[in-house]
């Protein structure tokens, strides 16, 4: 695998915020994420890899989540911005979408993208997706990204490890190299 160019490359913080650690889910993300990804963050700082954090806020009324003006629209404090480092507010799944963040990363001649965050399937998944048809290289981290059990309107359970791996494996066949962070920071 070919070694990654810290000037070139960005690491994308998609929607670490306080909601999905609330009391509004069943259940909240694994304990494992934050440790894993607050490591991946200090490792960019040290490599000088641009990292910017996506942040999340619902113009939909229906909506329970992300609600502007609410403590559940803030980034998780285990990993909070610096203040020079840019933060981009989206309103729909994909971070690319009605904002700045393609103008700014090609700006600073960033052409790779280290994806991490919340959820694995639906705003991860979109982000990597639409970065790809954007022309980035992408690497989708797969121990700095999760999601939830879903539970259909049948009342099925799938379990979010099966999604985990089922975007995982659909993003790893064209879209994105899924990666550990640990073999990640092997390619600086």
């Amino acid at each position: 695998m070919m070694k990654l160019v810290p000037e070139k490359t960005a690491l994308l913080v998609i929607d670490v915020q306080w909601d999905y650690w609330k009391l509004k889910l069943p259940q909240v993300p694994p304990a494992s994420l934050l440790f894993k990804l607050k490591t991946l963050i200090h490792f960019c700082r040290s490599r000088k890899v641009k990292v910017v954090y996506i942040r999340h806020i619902s113009h939909s009324s229906r909506s329970i989540f992300f609600q502007e003006g609410t403590e559940g629209t803030e980034i998780m404090e285990e990993i909070k911005p610096l203040p020079e480092e840019t933060v981009i507010t989206k309103h729909t799944p994909g971070a690319f979408f009605n904002t700045n963040l393609h103008e700014m990363l090609r700006e600073k001649g960033i052409e790779n993208l280290i994806l991490t965050g919340m959820r694995t399937e639906h705003c991860c998944d979109t982000t990597t997706r639409e970065a790809h048809a954007l022309g980035y290289r992408n690497y989708f981290i797969s121990d700095c990204t999760a999601t939830f059990d879903i539970v259909e309107k049948n009342g099925d359970v799938i379990p979010r490890e099966e999604i985990q791996k089922m975007t995982q494996s659909i993003l790893d066949n064209g879209f994105a190299t899924v990666i550990s962070s640990e073999a990640l920071m092997e390619l600086f």
